[in-house]
């Protein structure tokens, strides 16, 4: 193959180039090199120089063209200026930056914000309910005693089924004092019998409660009592 080298100076042969490198199989390095190699200089040294000359009158009047070539070699290429302009600015301390993280930064305070609230709202709605259901089961052990009055049993026992009602209810924060008998029938899905039962202990509750007088005797037998007890146990 044939290679054309441009020399600096008249030499008849290339020097000798040496490569080193490791080897893992001998576990050190080794030196290789190349053999002497004869070359041909041929050529002037140098090119004959020209005398300089005035531009003709013809040239004088038209502009120089520029060169639109552009040198493919790697200094055009190093020495290119650059189309961007970098800094070593460090990249914190840059306005863009902190714009950037202002967005994620206010989702996760908003998201901490909403998560806070919503504990302080889980927390209120349990001690509410466990009220309730404190009250609940010491009214049922009252009305399990046989020394209460007939408007004081009543009182106690429409109580209980409001609070048993506003407990099963399916919406957040429902008022027992907001609870009637219709509403406490739909709650518990109660049968034609069971509806009645409850109207009708919801009615000698407002009787004794409000009216101070009964229709009927002064005093709870203890059949009337255990269907009451009956009929608030099997609310569920």
């Amino acid at each position: 193959m044939l290679r054309f080298i441009s020399p600096n100076e008249n030499k008849q042969t290339l020097p000798v180039l040496a490569f080193s490198y490791f080897d893992p199989a001998k576990e050190q390095y080794v030196t290789l090199h190349s053999e002497s190699m004869a070359i041909t200089v041929q050529g002037g040294a140098t090119a004959p120089a020209v005398a300089a000359q005035p531009p003709s009158s013809a040239a004088r009047g038209r502009a120089p063209v520029p060169n639109s070539t552009k040198p493919e070699d790697i200094l055009y290429q190093l020495t290119e200026p650059s189309r961007t302009v970098e800094s070593f600015e460090p990249l914190y301390t840059r306005r863009g930056f902190w714009a950037a993280q202002s967005l994620p930064l206010a989702a996760l305070l908003f998201f901490a914000g909403w998560k806070i609230r919503r504990a302080r709202l889980d927390d209120r709605e349990a001690r509410r309910i466990g009220a309730l259901q404190h009250e609940a089961a010491e009214l049922m052990h009252k009305l399990r005693r046989d020394d209460a009055s007939p408007r004081e049993y009543y009182a106690e026992a429409s109580r209980v089924v409001r609070l048993k009602a506003a407990l099963a209810s399916r919406s957040r924060g429902v008022d027992p004092n907001a609870v009637d008998a219709e509403t406490a029938a739909e709650t518990f899905k109660l049968d034609t019998d069971s509806r009645d039962r409850l109207r009708r202990l919801f009615e000698q509750n407002d009787e004794w409660q409000y009216s101070g007088t009964h229709n009927g005797p002064g005093s709870i037998s203890p059949e009337n009592r255990r269907d009451v007890l009956e009929l608030i146990e099997n609310l569920k």
